[in-house]
């Protein structure tokens, strides 16, 4: 009779070193590295308004490229992804003096929010939502 009660007991927790097994093997929901490739489409606030561009961004591996293109033309874009931070800036031309716009700031799906810094003129909230 004892033998017949080991034999079950083995035998259940057989199952359930099975069931473990087959739990812990099932991958998860991996989060894949975001990337934000494509076209955005993109406001930020400086001290003379808010402005609106679109923004068409490649990534390769942690470098962003691109450009950007507003009433104010196009203007190549560089920059850098880390996990979800990201940093780029491009120069414009304003008066015939060469402005640096920096926006350092977070993607979160298909949101990057932020701030952008317009040279030594300030610096508001940027927010850039994806387009295409």
């Amino acid at each position: 009779m004892t033998n017949i009660k080991c034999l079950k007991c083995l035998g259940c927790l057989g199952c359930l070193v099975c069931i473990l097994c087959l739990v812990c093997a099932v991958p998860g929901r991996a989060q894949s590295a975001p990337d934000v490739t494509g076209e955005w489409e993109a406001q930020y606030v400086t001290p003379l308004g808010p402005q609106e561009l679109k923004i068409y961004l490649q990534q390769e591996g942690p470098r962003i490229s691109g450009h950007t293109s507003s009433e104010f033309g196009e203007f190549p874009v560089r920059g850098s992804i880390n996990g979800g931070d990201v940093k780029f800036s491009w120069t414009e031309v304003d008066g015939g003096k060469n402005v640096v716009i920096s926006v350092t700031g977070k993607i979160d799906g298909d949101t990057i929010t932020g701030t952008a810094t317009v040279g030594e003129r300030g610096s508001g909230a940027f927010r850039a939502e994806r387009a295409g």
